[in-house]
């Protein structure tokens, strides 16, 4: 967006500022096993941790989360970085609208 800013986005922001702003965030978080380490990510940030236990990733993201939003909020770039995932605000929480995760299984062609 570079250094000027959209009319469109500066008045949603000036009307957050005067509205109370959601003060909740709620992401989406992923775990799978990657050879003996597990691996955690977060889509909305494509933020990444790991750990040897499932906990531990999951508490490895919980740091990796706490760091991006310090340092964003530092920067002054939170506010674009959540709008450009995609979260929006439902009361008092920013998340992503509603959406729906699952498995597929396919069959695998018959190799010849």
């Amino acid at each position: 967006m570079g250094l000027w800013m959209s009319s469109a986005l500066a008045f949603r922001m000036n009307c957050m500022n005067r509205a109370k702003r959601p003060d909740r965030l709620r992401l989406t978080g992923e775990v799978w096993r990657e050879g003996n380490m597990y691996t955690a990510y977060c889509r909305e940030l494509d933020l990444a941790s790991c750990g040897h236990t499932v906990e531990e990733a999951w508490q490895n993201l919980h740091q990796v989360f706490e760091i991006f939003l310090e340092e964003t909020s530092k920067k002054g770039t939170l506010q674009e970085l959540l709008e450009e995932a995609g979260l929006i605000s439902q009361g008092q929480t920013l998340e992503r609208p509603e959406y729906f995760i699952g498995q597929i299984e396919l069959p695998l062609p018959t190799v010849r």
